[in-house]
């Protein structure tokens, strides 16, 4: 007697689905995909979830597509911003929910205390189904905002941003002059960007090199790029690349980072560049105050940032950067052997690769 067996049925690893704010070219966003790509890439197919087809007619294409995954993942980033009058569908697509959900490291939006009811209850509906088996946040102040305004029926955990996981590429300070690097993001008006045009030239004329930094890439990158021709700086040089990984290096390769962007900030730190965060906005201080370094965040007009640079600005404290790694490591570590050992749970009849075989980063 033969017995036919599906293609599906050989698998031996786990589709992962992600989504979350990718593919849209903002640097730390894209970032996240290069953590799941180090993290699960070893042990499971990785599938790109965010963009799933809208109107109601693709609806049983959409439920195909999940129903192949065997887990679903959502996050990093502020996905949740209980003030704006709408929630992305790439963040509570309720076909998501069709699959195990785990949301990881996610960030609540906490620059305004108003909230719009209609996106609190879209996110305590979403978030209490019995589909989503876990929730974490990147910082004490999310988890805590989500357990009294969603109060989800499971624990809700904290850990470093997920991109303090991600092993970065190599960069190398260049010999001869320091480089100050300068990352902004798209502003209203010219004025925000006066007292870094006086810092650069000031600094240039201390044998700095002054290279401005594109933190985007794609429809995000053009944006900022051209929004960086406001900031005129005699002698600046531009970084502008669609290589995520050239613009990690630049960051890396510089002695101090004016930042007006989250992850540029984190990346800076990792690498142990010193780095005042300009844009002082509540996700980047929660950042800085675990590193000890609360002090760095200022707006970008106020005048102690040439106090602070001319005085020193303070080393990065290592040990705080390695704790960081670790604890978001030992996250990545732990979410990719949940999603392992589920798989093998619900699947008991599949031929499995040796545990042994299965080498988490």
């Amino acid at each position: 007697m033969s017995v036919s067996v599906s293609a599906d049925h050989l698998r031996k690893v786990p589709r992962v689905g992600i989504t979350g704010s990718f593919g849209r070219g903002n640097y730390g966003d894209e970032l996240y995909v290069q953590t799941y790509q180090h993290w699960f890439g070893p042990w499971a197919e990785l599938h790109l979830m965010s963009n799933l087809p809208r109107p109601e007619y693709f609806n049983d294409f959409s439920k195909a597509r999940v129903d192949l995954m065997d887990a679903i993942v959502l996050g990093g980033g502020d996905l949740l911003c209980a003030y704006k009058p709408k929630v992305d569908r790439d963040f509570i697509h309720p076909h998501y929910l069709r699959r195990p959900l785990h949301v990881a490291g996610i960030g609540v939006e906490r620059n305004r205390p108003d909230k719009n009811p209609d996106i609190v209850n879209k996110w305590k509906s979403f978030l209490n189904h019995e589909n989503v088996k876990s929730i974490t946040t990147r910082d004490p102040g999310s988890s805590t905002w989500i357990e009294e305004n969603i109060c989800p029926s499971q624990p809700v955990g904290h850990h470093p941003d997920l991109v303090c996981a991600l092993p970065l590429p190599q960069a190398t300070k260049p010999k001869g002059a320091p480089i100050l690097g300068i990352v902004t993001r798209h502003i209203k008006h010219p004025r925000e960007y006066v007292l870094l045009a006086e810092i650069g030239a000031k600094m240039a004329s201390q044998g700095w090199r002054i290279q401005h930094i594109i933190g985007g890439v794609r429809e995000h990158g053009k944006k900022d790029f051209e929004n960086s021709k406001l900031l005129e700086i005699p002698g600046k040089e531009t970084v502008y690349s669609e290589d995520l990984d050239e613009i990690s290096r630049a960051i890396g390769a510089c002695s101090l980072v004016l930042s007006m962007k989250l992850h540029t900030t984190i990346v800076a730190t990792m690498y142990g560049v010193p780095t005042i965060c300009v844009n002082p906005v509540v996700k980047a201080k929660q950042f800085l105050k675990s590193i000890d370094r609360e002090e760095l965040a200022f707006s970008p007009n106020d005048r102690k940032i040439i106090e602070l640079i001319d005085s020193g600005v303070p080393e990065v404290p290592m040990d705080k950067v390695g704790k960081l790694r670790e604890e978001a490591s030992d996250f990545m570590r732990s979410l990719s052997q949940k999603i392992w050992n589920d798989y093998r749970a619900t699947s008991p009849d599949l031929e499995y690769i040796l545990e042994e075989q299965v080498r988490l980063p």
